[in-house]
């Protein structure tokens, strides 16, 4: 059966990255050890640590692909659902759930049958917000027996999801998608995907009244969408295109990769207009998949090195600088710098997209889990009543473990340190072990929202 997905991502191994953030907590006490005393750490108020929130039910599957917040207490996540109907490996409707503050509510997107009985599916893919009753979110329903499948795109008015009528030029045989929305008010939205095959370029525009079709040069599936005062932005494969004044130039060639560089974002920001996705590089019988991340200052485009060893899924501008999600971490980027964020540790997990509200605090939704158990995951930062700790284990690949409200376990980076998030507030007993080595104990309390620092560096 055929799963209609972003175009460009490459979720199906997630890989942890060097630094060790995304190591999986596992239950159970520490090792046996003893030797130094104790030492105690302080929560660090420069670094923010990362948090989990509990979704609201999804069903049998769930799983997130966009996010939009228009305040703190205005957040939205979107993806796709199955509630229970064989077979539940795919995403059967679309679904939605909003952040209050407080709480994660699932809200019904209405969608009658489109094709017949079990060969539907259906997501939603991007969301944007204007306002707390001005929402749009856009996706595809598809049939999984052919090739046919058509454009979704529904508005929010602060009580409920309503499906607008949208153009599918590829026809009724044919693929229909869209896949990223932007909007510069509630009069104008712009909508990117594809239509036909082979996929060819597909824009919409949002004016108050109709979604109608923009003309565009085709450079292929459109997988990202990014918008000032004056300017569309649009993506697809290692290219990008610029809409101003009603005339499309395409920008120049983006700066080499090691191998097929495929963007999956786009975002305009302070310090330029950022394009990332993957560097997709050819590896014996197969590929490797790498973090890719330029900025363009309007004259030429700037390479910025990501760490990691899986492609970036989005991006979104934070105040100053950008954050971009790859695998299930966060990293946080400048022109000239890369910053990997402090995020709890969700085990098998990926993280498919990443936003701000307008104060700057962030949050990345995607999804957790395996064969027929996935669930929709979302995390903030600053956790709410959780911390982080960042550990000096001074051995590659030490064993780090944590005791105290939670317990969990991890293995230390390449370069002996250890990262995570996502623990809830209270003191912990941290252990550092390795084999043939004396281990490293420390005790730690963890601030709502705060990195605690933990020197426990094991002693060979």
């Amino acid at each position: 059966m055929r799963m209609q997905r972003k175009r460009w991502l490459v979720p199906s191994v997630v890989v942890a990255m060097a630094s060790g953030l995304c190591a999986a907590p596992t239950s159970g006490a520490a090792p046996g050890v003893e030797s130094r005393a104790p030492s105690s750490a302080a929560a660090t108020a420069t670094t923010a640590a990362w948090g989990t929130t509990t979704s609201a039910p999804a069903g049998a599957r769930g799983q997130h692909f966009g996010t939009g917040a228009g305040a703190p207490e205005d957040v939205w996540a979107v993806g796709g659902q199955n509630p229970g109907v064989s077979p539940t490996s795919v995403l059967t409707a679309p679904y939605a759930e909003h952040w209050n503050g407080t709480t994660w509510t699932a809200t019904p997107v209405p969608l009658p049958p489109v094709y017949p009985a079990g060969s539907q599916a259906a997501q939603l893919e991007s969301v944007a917000s204007t306002g707390a009753s001005d929402v749009w979110a856009v996706g595809h329903v598809d049939n999984t027996s052919s090739l046919a499948s058509r454009t979704l795109a529904y508005h929010w008015d602060g009580g409920a999801w309503s499906k607008t009528a949208t153009p599918n030029p590829g026809g009724s045989s044919l693929g229909n998608h869209l896949f990223a929305v932007a909007a510069r008010g509630s009069n104008d939205v712009v909508a990117v995907g594809d239509s036909g095959f082979p996929a060819r370029s597909l824009v919409l525009r949002w004016t108050g009244q109709a979604w109608t079709r923009v003309t565009t040069p085709n450079i292929g599936s459109l997988s990202a969408v990014a918008l000032d005062a004056t300017t569309t932005w649009v993506a697809s494969g290692n290219l990008v295109q610029a809409l101003v004044g009603g005339v499309w130039t395409r920008l120049p060639a983006l700066p080499a990769g090691s191998g097929t560089v495929y963007l999956s974002g786009l975002a305009s920001s302070a310090t330029g207009l950022w394009a990332v996705g993957t560097d997709q590089i050819p590896y014996f019988e197969g590929y490797l998949y790498r973090p890719y991340a330029v900025v363009w200052n309007g004259a030429q485009w700037t390479k910025v090195s990501v760490p990691g060893s899986a492609g970036l899924s989005a991006v979104t501008a934070a105040g100053p600088d950008v954050l971009v999600t790859t695998g299930s971490s966060v990293v946080r980027l400048t022109p000239t710098s890369a910053t990997v964020e402090v995020t709890p540790a969700l085990g098998a997990s990926y993280l498919e997209a990443v936003t701000a509200d307008p104060t700057g605090q962030p949050w990345a939704v995607g999804w957790t889990g395996g064969g027929t158990t996935v669930v929709p995951a979302i995390i903030n930062a600053p956790g709410i009543n959780q911390g982080g700790i960042s550990v000096t284990a001074g051995y590659s690949g030490a064993s780090v473990t944590w005791i105290g409200p939670q317990t969990g376990s991890g293995s230390a980076s390449v370069f002996g340190t250890f990262e995570v998030g996502g623990l809830t507030v209270g003191t912990y007993t941290v252990v550092v072990a390795a084999t043939g080595c004396s281990p490293g104990i420390a005790t730690v309390v963890v601030a709502a929202g705060l990195v605690a620092s933990v020197d426990a560096k094991v002693t060979c």
